[in-house]
């Protein structure tokens, strides 16, 4: 079973936000291989959504345009959510997770605990990942991180109870 260095700091956060931490862990593995200095610039992202759009346009595309650490959180997304420090405090596992976690619990909240679009969501935004829809623009990817979840689960007589 592949497992990250952050088992005790995934329980705990996700738990917080009643999230599985086998769930967050197998989201974890799949964005950044459990690497809290992972770093992905998203140029189309850049030019698309922000160089034009105050407060971003002022801003270093790399910095503000880029997804960061453990979960790679788009430094957007978590300022939208009312992280206030700089890019790179991302890359700090326990600030990192906090900011994911949360937006993870948003999403979840918003597919009302539909796994699927919530992990889609998570991976390319709202649109084209909506409950209900079928396929879901990001499938792959919502695919790949529940057959990791499933890997990792608990086999029936060790699971605990622990929310989806």
């Amino acid at each position: 079973m592949q497992r990250t260095s952050y088992d005790f700091e995934i329980s705990l956060i996700a738990g917080d936000h009643h999230l599985n931490p086998t769930l967050v862990e197998s989201l974890i593995l799949v964005e950044s291989g459990g690497r809290a200095d992972a770093f992905r610039f998203e140029p189309k992202f850049w030019d698309k959504y922000l160089k034009s759009k105050e407060p971003w346009a002022k801003q270093v595309p790399r910095r503000v345009a880029s997804s960061y650490g453990l979960m790679q959180i788009m430094y957007v997304t978590a300022w939208e959510a009312g992280y206030r420090g700089q890019p790179e405090g991302l890359f700090v596992p326990v600030v990192n997770l906090e900011w994911g976690c949360r937006h993870l619990a948003k999403l979840k909240a918003w597919a009302k605990g539909d796994l699927a679009s919530t992990l889609a969501a998570y991976n390319g935004g709202k649109r084209g990942n909506e409950p209900g829809t079928a396929p879901l623009r990001n499938a792959a990817y919502a695919d790949k991180v529940l057959t990791l979840y499933e890997a990792q689960r608990p086999h029936p007589e060790e699971r605990r109870s622990l929310p989806a």
